[in-house]
This record gives C-alpha cells, structure tokens and sequence, in this order.
C-alpha cells in the first residue's frame, strides 16, 4: 500500500486489534509497557542518549527504550516499536530524530507512528475521556487538553495533534489555537497556579490504569485524598485537592471518600533495566524498609 490513508486505516484496526487481543477494551488509557509484556515481549531500558527506542525481533522479541527520554515521548516509542512487532519488521533501531524532519516518506516508520497514535488513542477513549470530564472537544481549553493527555500518558502537544490529524475530532484552526499555548502554561492552566516542574494531575475519571511516574516527579491529586505506601510524600494541601511527590520506588495507592481509588507506581529516574523491575524497592538505599 502506497496511500497514505490506506496505511493509516490498516494501522489503526490493527492496533484495535491488539487492543482487544490483549483483553484492553477501546474506551480507556493503558500502559503500553504492561502491555507489551503481557504479549511476551520483554521491555528494557538504557541510558543510550542518540536512540529513541529498539525493536528487536525473533524467538524472544524485545523493546529496548531510552530512559532519557521525557516520559511521554518512552511511552509513544514503547507503543510504536510494538508497531514494528505487529507488522513483523525484525529489528529495527529508532534513533533520535524528529520524524516530521525525514527527508524522505518511510512507510515502515510511518505505519508504526500510526498504529502507536491508536494504541494509546483510540477515539472511543479520547471521546469518552473528554465526555467524563463534562468537555466539548471542539471547546476543550488548554487546561483540559492537559489533563486528559497526562492519564493517556503521552504530551499535550501529542494529543492535539493526534486529535485533528489522526482522530479529526478538532478543526485546523481549533488545534492551531491550543498549539500556540505551551505545555507549561497548559499545565498552569489546569492547576490554577504556576510551577516550573512537571505536575500529572490526576482526577476522579482517572481509571483503568495505574499512575506512573518516576521519584522527584509531582503529582496533583483532585479532591480530598488519603494515600497508603511510603513511596509517596503529600507536600501541599489546596482547596482543590492535595499535592504529593514521589518520593522513592515503590508501589502505593491514593484513593478518595467517594470511593475512587488507583494505584501509584514509582519508578527511579533514570531507570535501566527490565520495565518487569522498575518499581522495587531499593533496599540497599538511604532509605529503611519501613512500610
């Protein structure tokens, strides 16, 4: 297949297709390094600076991904190596380019960037997560558009992109509105306040997926949560909700009195190793294994 759209439609069933093959559903978000280990293929991560992510075919297929990379963007090259797995290319390196920058059209790549838009967005989960939150998406504000991508897990910028190219659900002048506001200020947006660091803000909606973030990262809880595990440390209470920062690896649980609940995952930044073991405790650390 040459046509471009063509390509793109046989990605995106086949991408619905692992979904279900994996037992997903289409109407929420995932964690596509669950995912891809519970479909036998190993996930790894490397400190490599120049490469994006690795597929390596075979007898014992394996994604290798670089921990130095932002979260989202590891999230998005996890989803589209599985592409290359789904379409049996073998091995394939991804190096660090901006894919809009090729010089060429390379239909490999390509149907890969495709079938990892679907993966993690199908529309039914876009639409449904837009709809939960009381949005319109053709009205949806930056701040909106932030907090929905922060529970798919990939950037705001992604998102928008994803919604008027692959999805079209926003018209050109509607995404060109969102893209000039940047993710930053997105972000303060949608918190009511400005910080430098990255917060995941994370609501009532936020289900079927655990939240996962890596130590040092911050994490805005709406409402009024209580929270069991020492990997976490709440740091500011607001009429809003509560602000927590994860504090060491490990696995802990934030839940509310309206009987919402999700489980909080903590990675080490930086991590490298099998995905299986990101979030053990490190029990050689500063820390006492008290909890």
């Amino acid at each position: 297949m040459d046509n471009r759209k063509d390509i793109a439609r046989h990605a995106f069933a086949e991408a619905l297709r692992m979904r279900r093959a994996a037992g997903q559903g289409m109407y929420g978000a995932i964690c596509t390094y669950d995912l891809a280990e519970r479909l036998g293929v190993e996930v790894r991560f490397t400190d490599i600076p120049s490469m994006e992510g690795m597929y390596l075919g075979g007898a014992n297929p394996t994604i290798i991904l670089s921990s130095l990379r932002p979260p989202g963007r590891r999230a998005f090259t996890c989803a589209h190596e599985l592409g290359h797995h789904n379409n049996g290319d073998g091995t394939v390196i991804d190096h660090l380019v901006e894919r809009g920058n090729l010089a060429t059209f390379e239909v490999q790549e390509f149907r890969a960037d495709c079938f990892a838009g679907a993966l993690l967005m199908p529309k039914t989960a876009v639409e449904k997560a837009f709809a939960l939150r009381g949005c319109t998406i053709t009205d949806c504000t930056p701040g909106q558009v932030y907090i929905v991508s922060n529970y798919f897990g990939v950037g705001y910028e992604t998102l928008v992109q994803h919604m008027h190219r692959s999805l079209h659900l926003l018209p050109e002048d509607r995404a060109a509105t969102l893209n000039r506001v940047r993710p930053r200020r997105a972000q303060a947006m949608a918190l009511g306040w400005e910080t430098l660091e990255p917060v995941c803000i994370v609501d009532s909606h936020w289900t079927q997926r655990s939240i996962d973030v890596e130590t040092g990262e911050l994490i805005f809880v709406c409402g009024a949560p209580t929270w069991d595990g020492g990997c976490l440390e709440r740091v500011q209470i607001t009429r809003l909700g509560s602000l927590f920062r994860a504090k060491r690896p490990g696995i802990g649980k934030i839940e509310d009195s309206v009987g919402w609940s999700a489980f909080v995952r903590v990675s080490k930044r930086g991590f490298v190793g099998r995905s299986l073991f990101r979030h053990l405790e490190e029990v050689d650390s500063e820390y006492p294994n008290d909890y």
